[in-house]
């Protein structure tokens, strides 16, 4: 018969030791304008622009500017310019496609125009 006298008492149990939680990174300082790339690939490739894209955990996210010559704008955050070109690098062993510089100059920055 077992009268339970082997079994140590709970506080007798060790735990293991956890690991202490780590603090998170300071926020960055959020951005004034997105980056932004022109992607340029076959229409029938856009689906698979797409899904690879999207491995890659919300990087970036693209918009067609022009549907017939499948032209897309890429968006991404400033501070993951690094992590978009690497991903575009990677994703262009898979696809032909070619990635342009964003065209357009930044709007000037100045005071706006009040209506008197």
């Amino acid at each position: 018969m077992h009268d339970g006298q082997d079994t140590p008492p709970a506080a007798a149990l060790q735990v293991p030791a956890l690991r202490k939680r780590r603090k998170p990174a300071p926020a960055l300082a959020a951005p004034e304008l997105s980056g932004r790339l022109l992607v340029r690939l076959t229409p029938h490739h856009t689906a698979l622009f797409r899904f690879l894209l999207e491995a890659y955990d919300h990087t970036a996210y693209f918009t067609v500017l022009e549907p017939k010559t499948a032209l897309l704008k890429i968006v991404f955050s400033p501070h993951l310019e690094k992590e978009t070109r690497t991903a575009l690098a990677e994703m262009a062993r898979s696809l032909p496609f070619s990635v342009e510089e964003w065209p357009f100059s930044r709007p000037p920055r100045g005071r706006k125009k009040t209506l008197s």
